[in-house]
């Protein structure tokens, strides 16, 4: 991870279904040139939760879960198909329980989704944002 560089070099490219070009890629290398600024990329999947693991991250995961489904606030969630960490499963889930939720399907995309569905991220953001619903969020 911290030698090799592997978040950026395997790891992006593989979540996105197009080829990223070598400007994208370079952008992408840019804040991580030497092994001791990659420690970050390292230390952020550790806190993935797994099976109950860490601890703390998975009840951040359940009071977010609690958030999305109790809170009146506005929501809007984006995915693709096939997704990755969102996949059917997970958008199914927010669904059945997200209360003032919005769900929008932006297209082909797995886990680096504005690298695939840049423009229709966008527009489903402008739509949602002029909705009713959209506008109609707290502090606006």
């Amino acid at each position: 991870m911290l030698e090799e560089n592997v978040f950026i070099e395997k790891v992006l490219p593989s979540g996105v279904l197009r080829q990223l070009t070598d400007a994208e890629m370079d952008a992408y290398r840019a804040p991580y040139p030497d092994p001791a600024s990659r420690k970050p990329l390292l230390a952020w999947p550790r806190e993935i939760p797994i099976e109950g693991e860490p601890a703390d991250v998975t009840a951040v995961v359940r009071a977010n879960q609690r958030t999305l489904a109790e809170s009146s606030a506005p929501k809007l969630l984006l995915h693709g198909e096939p997704g990755a960490v969102i996949g059917a499963v997970e958008v199914a889930w927010c669904r059945e329980h997200g209360r003032h939720l919005d769900v929008v399907n932006v297209g082909a995309g797995t886990h680096f989704l504005p690298e695939d569905q840049p423009d229709a991220i966008a527009a489903a953001l402008i739509d949602w944002l002029r909705s009713s619903r959209g506008a109609s969020r707290p502090g606006s």
